[in-house]
């Protein structure tokens, strides 16, 4: 009988354990098959986010249409997860379906839990959804001088390297413009004793503060935030008041509302998913795979793109042996950062490592720069226009329901 792998999340994640997934399908010529469920009929590029908010790209070139999996043999259903039954391995869906799974892989991100602390959310620019990436780009280009608050609210949140980009591309944009400003760069240290800036080690630690000390950027390390004042235009920590003309804001993380229930909920940390590692599996049920956002702390990895595309990928490979793949299981590699930084970039390879006694995998003391200049940048966005290129071809058409098995309840 033909196995159905059930694919949650139209993300980096959900894309890139789909393909693999069909692919080698196809090649072995397995009895399976892949469903991608996710409620948006795009997938997006959110690093290219940042190049909304700064550089003004068409919001139009950061997604690319989530059926386009179909080419490489992925079916694909546009509509909400809203419950899973592990037990009765199934799923069900906003519209009424019913879908069950041999295999489930869960890569739904975070969401962005500005509630948390009073005032954050009606205070500030962001660039975390495409709208706010238009926002905030109008905020810049007529922003005409002040003190600029970057704030980092709490550790840890998407992708560590994020503050450091958009401080400098603010800093280095207003100097060539030549509008007067001074900029906080305002964030807490981790749970584990890192300096905010030395959260991806300490070769880019110490390239970030020479970096931040050339464009005049003061680092403030808060004992965590309180609240936002957006009347006062003040970010009140435990330790300091901090005023402001412009804040730039990085959103906490929290868990999906389809992942707070106790089938999937760290306790002791609510804003992410159990798991068991190495393999990113849930701890009671071994076809079960979590690998979003949502799972990186508890695996020990960062919560950025980079680290869900290869967590997915590993969690594919373990799919695929079972299934009687002559895929051989994937190990975690080394991963880069590629950030923008002032007027170029730099590449951070980080060597990542699992630690059997402790259980999770080892990264951010293994961090160096490899690359560093101007061409950095155009690499970059080079990267996230050509991963959306792949799926931008002419497409199957959609399946049927008949063919997706998935059978439709109520009116």
């Amino acid at each position: 009988m033909t196995k159905k792998i059930v694919v949650v999340g139209g993300g980096v994640g959900g894309v890139a354990s789909s393909l693999m997934l069909a692919d080698e399908i196809r090649s072995n010529r397995l009895d399976a098959e892949v469903l991608l469920v996710s409620k948006s009929e795009h997938h997006y590029m959110p690093p290219l986010w940042l190049d909304v908010a700064v550089d003004g790209l068409d919001v139009e070139k950061t997604r690319a249409p989530l059926r386009g999996v179909e080419y490489y043999g992925v079916k694909t259903l546009i509509d909400e997860v809203v419950s899973i039954d592990l037990a009765e391995r199934e799923i069900a869906t906003r519209s009424g379906r019913r879908i069950s799974y041999d295999y489930l892989l869960i890569a739904l991100g975070t969401v962005n839990g500005w509630s948390e602390y009073p005032g954050l959310e009606e205070a500030g620019w962001h660039n975390y959804d495409p709208e706010s990436a238009r926002a905030f780009n109008r905020a810049i280009k007529t922003f005409r001088g002040g003190r600029i608050v970057v704030l980092v609210p709490e550790l840890p949140h998407r992708c560590g390297i994020y503050p450091l980009e958009i401080t400098t591309l603010l800093a280095h944009y207003y100097k060539v413009k030549g509008v007067k400003v001074d900029i906080k760069y305002v964030a807490p240290r981790s749970m584990l004793g890192y300096h905010p800036l030395d959260i991806l080690g300490p070769d880019i630690g110490r390239l970030a503060r020479e970096i931040l000390e050339g464009y005049g950027v003061e680092v403030i390390v808060h004992k965590g935030l309180e609240r936002v004042d957006p009347e006062k235009r003040v970010v009140v920590t435990k330790d300091a008041e901090i005023e402001y003309d412009m804040l730039v804001k990085v959103p906490p993380p929290r868990l999906p509302p389809l992942l707070r229930s106790p089938d999937f909920q760290l306790g002791d940390d609510k804003r992410f998913t159990r798991i068991r590692t190495p393999h990113f599996q849930h701890p009671e049920y071994d076809e079960v795979y979590l690998t979003g956002e949502h799972s990186m702390k508890p695996a020990g990895l960062g919560l950025a793109g980079v680290f869900v595309h290869f967590a997915s990928i590993r969690a594919a490979s373990m799919i695929l042996e079972d299934l009687g793949s002559v895929y051989s299981l994937y190990d975690y590699p080394p991963v880069h950062c590629v950030a923008y930084i002032g007027n170029g970039g730099l590449i951070g390879s980080c060597e990542v490592t699992y630690d059997e006694g402790k259980g999770h995998y080892r990264w951010n003391d293994r961090c160096y720069v490899t690359l560093r200049g101007p061409m950095v940048k155009i690499l970059k966005r080079t990267f996230y226009m050509s991963w959306l290129g792949r799926l931008r071809f002419p497409h199957a058409p959609k399946p049927s329901l008949r063919e997706l098995g998935v059978e439709a309840h109520g009116g």
